[in-house]
């Protein structure tokens, strides 16, 4: 009998404790129930155009190199001793990402000196623009590389690929374009 009422008792006070009122229970229930604040704006991030200086890190097969033809070149920059190499990775840069690098590249026309197998890397949303220097020291300038940029877009970029062009001839270079974050290829034309 004692513990009936000693049961009883804790039950009695647990009820007392949890109907305090109806004021509180009220209030105890709008707060269970409150709903997330309406969002009335939202920040939009702006992708920046980023350059930075990097390495190539893929090692690729001269093999898998076409031979630039004088149709496909937007430019006469682009040499017919020249070649390239469309890729289909799983993730693919945007058109009008890597049209904005080449827009910002070309908007310079800055004297650039590129040590032996180092790259400018430029980044813009989903695209990342490279331009490298393979085998010496290369001396050009923004306005080449904004054109070899393009000519990567005319010829692959546009079809929705990521791709390379790469001059074999003394002093060996590559400029490209990959998904942004990715490596960047490398082919053994020294």
């Amino acid at each position: 009998m004692k513990f009936i009422t000693l049961l009883a008792s804790f039950l009695g006070v647990a009820a007392a404790l949890e109907s305090s009122g109806p004021e509180s229970r009220v209030t105890r229930m709008h707060k269970r129930s409150t709903r997330p604040e309406m969002i009335t704006s939202i920040k939009m991030r702006t992708p920046e155009f980023k350059t930075t200086i990097s390495a190539p890190t893929e090692k690729r097969s001269t093999a898998a190199l076409t031979k630039v033809s004088g149709l496909q070149q937007r430019s006469s920059t682009l040499q017919a001793r020249d070649f390239y190499e469309c890729t289909n990775p799983e993730l693919r840069p945007s058109v009008e990402d890597c049209n904005t690098i080449v827009s910002e590249v070309l908007s310079t026309d800055d004297p650039i000196i590129i040590a032996a197998n180092s790259c400018l890397t430029y980044t813009f949303g989903t695209c990342q623009g490279f331009f490298c220097s393979l085998c010496e020291t290369f001396e050009t300038t923004t306005q080449n590389i904004g054109t070899q940029l393009d000519n990567v877009v005319a010829l692959c970029v546009e079809n929705g690929q990521p791709g390379t062009i790469v001059g074999e001839d003394a002093p060996q270079w590559e400029a490209g374009f990959t998904y942004a974050g990715q490596g960047l290829p490398t082919y053994d034309v020294c």
